[in-house]
């Protein structure tokens, strides 16, 4: 099954248990209303309620391009994205930071439940002040705080023995184990995978020692007493 237009148009192709949507570059940085009208009239029927991996051709994509897609063709049909597939290295790296479920390839997947060889754990022995970041594959530890405005992305786990308000993503190549250890937790956000989680000063483990972990899909924050 295939649905598309002419050449460079919307596409839409069956695989298994879900549903490719192709976007083609000439529709980056456009508002993809008009575009998307004609294709859902057609396409609305497969797409409903569905599964859909989304390929992104080309290069440059950014996050208004993201949203435009979602409200424009995904969100009126009711369709929830499966994994996000840019063509772009780039664009893939920083979906990948941001917390995008991307998709893996055959090959990929097979790397990816391959074992990991260990990664020494990176220990950071000083706050890290508004506009540093740390990236590293293993674990990381900072024996201090992570300010507001800081960056922490670590393959596996994260642990700040200080207060916690910057952005700390762990679990980047390695999810299932990952996680996260704040000695004062006082973040808006934290990400472990593909998941992320908000908070705010109303949660009842703002300003508390806690872990967190990703438990049935979602990211599980316990208070550590100490």
């Amino acid at each position: 099954m295939a649905i598309k237009g002419g050449k460079e148009d919307l596409e839409l192709r069956g695989e298994g248990g879900h549903v490719r949507l192709i976007i083609p570059q000439r529709l980056r940085g456009k508002d993809l209303r008009l575009e998307s009208r004609g294709f859902l009239e057609k396409a609305s029927g497969i797409l409903k309620d569905a599964s859909v991996v989304v390929d992104l051709k080309g290069s440059g994509w950014d996050r208004g391009d993201i949203l435009s897609v979602v409200e424009s063709i995904l969100l009126p049909v009711g369709a929830s994205v499966l994994s996000w597939s840019p063509e772009e290295e780039d664009v893939r790296s920083w979906m990948k930071r941001e917390g995008f479920a991307l998709y893996l390839s055959g090959t990929e997947e097979k790397a990816r439940m391959q074992p990991r060889p260990l990664v020494e754990s990176l220990v950071i022995d000083e706050s890290l002040r508004s506009g540093r970041k740390i990236d590293h594959d293993g674990d990381i530890m900072i024996l201090g705080n992570v300010n507001e405005g800081a960056e922490v992305f670590a393959g596996r786990s994260v642990v700040v023995v200080g207060r916690l308000r910057g952005l700390a993503h762990a679990g980047l190549t390695g999810p299932e184990e990952a996680f996260i250890v704040s000695g004062q937790f006082e973040a808006s956000q934290v990400r472990i995978g593909d998941r992320i989680s908000y908070m705010d000063e109303h949660c009842a483990w703002w300003g508390k020692t806690v872990s967190m972990k990703v438990v049935g899909g979602s990211i599980v924050v316990r208070e550590i007493v100490l």
